[in-house]
């Protein structure tokens, strides 16, 4: 007489690793060994595995364990079988370990926790008894956050790094402390520098891109990455952990919601920006959020902010006038003075002119020469400092990957060796960039260079949007008052204007 064969159960295994678990017999290989030898010792074979890492099981907010759940409910598995080698890789809360405990009870799931000898199909199976324990999972749960929170608010009072990749211009020392890491500290600096110029997003965003610059993750910069390094206070010196509000019940953060109180600690680490640089944008980022820009749409109106109504001092600013199918640029009054709009065109053709005649006359050609020669002579040494900084950067990386290649080369190449050659790869790849950007010959300026620059001036300031534009027009001038029957325009002191050159403009 032939035996009856017995039927193989499917089961899903589900395994939570959380890394400060993994001194505890919780790693992914322990859980999954144990769950498998008690599915061969029962007659059980595993259908899918579900592994959610580095998940909280206070909360259920955990990718494969919703992914189980939803292949259940909609009849993707054959399993009515559920293994997990604890309770506590289950929930860590008792509240959600009773809701879902009805779940199975509605989907006629079965529930087996190996170490704690919990099965939802023995008659020896008490719920009271199970959420007992994930109570004191619970408890464990909590004690284990208050102990580590309260090692890590330790650590944060002596102004270390707590983990995690550093804000970019900054490195971490053999001690955990910050340091200024001088190869990428000049990208913080010139993004506060362009802005604190009224250069916006795009343009410091495309002028990284230009240099080469990436984020500390590798990636091209967003305006949200500018954004975060613009109001990040560390910049300035001063320490900060513990600003953003925890996660909720399901595990989710509002990155903007910041707490009322926090550790905060001035001069707490070296400061890449000035205090006074710092509270300036941050004064001019409100000032922007607050108000509607001057720079309207895609159009660049050089001169905004700089006309003024003489009537009340309000600001003139750029406008587009459709008239017979043809578009005329002007600058228009915001007040109801009754002040004409100006011509954008005419305007700007003039008031540049005029700089460019009292700026450039003939008696400060030298000077202006000379000055110019010893401001590229600064740049010069600066620009090869930064050179050679790339360069031994490179310099370690290619031969860290000769030694890696050797490994390669000989077969033992692991997977975390192959790993480490593909970051170096990209990352030799990036400071490439930034070399060849940065080793564009800079030259000195002589009599025909200087002539050259002098009759490309005005187009230049009527059309290009570049920091040194705007700061020779902020030093340059002072107002431009548009009246009825004519504008005057008034320089800041020390820009050079000659008897010859004030007469003629006063004709004009």
């Amino acid at each position: 007489m032939m035996s009856k064969l017995k039927e193989t159960i499917l089961v899903l295994a589900y395994i939570r690793y959380s890394s400060h678990a993994q001194d505890e017999g919780n790693s992914v290989a322990a859980q999954s060994s144990c769950i498998e030898k008690y599915a061969e010792a029962n007659g059980m074979e595993v259908e899918n595995y579900y592994i959610d890492m580095a998940r909280s099981g206070r909360n259920t907010n955990r990718e494969q364990y919703q992914k189980l759940k939803k292949d259940i409910e909609e009849g993707n598995v054959q399993a009515k079988v559920i293994i997990v080698r604890a309770l506590d890789r289950l929930h860590r809360n008792a509240s959600n370990q009773l809701y879902d405990f009805e779940w199975f009870e509605k989907y006629g799931i079965r529930l087996i926790a190996v170490n704690d000898g919990t099965d939802t199909a023995s008659k020896n199976y008490s719920k009271l008894i199970t959420t007992v324990k994930a109570a004191v999972a619970e408890e464990y749960s909590d004690t284990l956050s208050k102990n580590t929170r309260a090692a890590l608010l330790e650590c944060a009072k002596q102004c270390r790094h707590l983990g995690g990749t550093p804000p970019i211009g900054f490195k971490v020392s053999s001690e955990g402390l910050y340091e200024i890491d001088e190869l990428k500290a000049p990208i913080v600096r010139d993004i506060y520098r362009l802005y604190l110029q009224d250069m916006g997003y795009d343009y410091i965003i495309k002028y990284l891109n230009d240099k080469g610059y990436k984020t500390s993750e590798g990636n091209d910069f967003s305006k949200t990455s500018v954004n975060s390094i613009l109001k990040n206070p560390k910049y300035m010196g001063t320490y900060v952990y513990d600003r953003t509000m925890p996660k909720d019940s399901e595990g989710k953060r509002n990155s903007h919601a910041e707490k009322s109180e926090y550790i905060k600690i001035a001069n707490g680490m070296p400061a890449i920006i000035s205090a006074d640089d710092f509270n300036r944008v941050q004064a001019k980022m409100a000032e922007n959020a607050s108000k509607q820009t001057h720079r309207t749409g895609k159009n660049y109106y050089a001169l905004n902010g700089h006309i003024k109504c003489p009537e009340c001092g309000k600001a003139f600013s750029g406008n587009v006038n459709n008239s017979n199918g043809r578009k005329y640029f002007q600058y228009r009054a915001s007040c109801k003075c009754g002040i004409k709009s100006v011509r954008m065109d005419h305007l700007n053709n003039f008031v540049f002119y005029a700089l460019q005649q009292c700026i450039f006359s003939p008696e400060n050609k030298d000077k202006i020469i000379k000055k110019m020669n010893e401001k590229l002579a600064l740049h010069k040494h600066i620009q090869s400092d930064e050179i050679n900084a790339l360069m031994n950067k490179i310099n370690g990386l290619e031969n860290a990957q000769n030694n890696l290649t050797g490994y390669l080369e000989t077969g033992r190449a692991s997977k975390t060796i192959l790993e480490k050659m593909q970051k170096n790869e990209t990352e030799l790849e990036i400071l490439n960039k930034q070399l060849e950007a940065k080793s564009k010959e800079i030259s000195t300026v002589d009599s025909d260079t200087y002539d050259r620059l002098i009759c490309k001036f005005r187009n230049y300031m009527c059309n290009v949007k570049s920091p040194e534009a705007a700061a020779l027009r902020n030093a340059a001038i002072k107002n431009i008052l548009p009246d009825k029957d004519k504008i005057t325009v008034t320089f800041n002191s020390g820009v050079p204007v000659d008897d010859e050159t004030a007469e003629y403009f006063n004709e004009k």
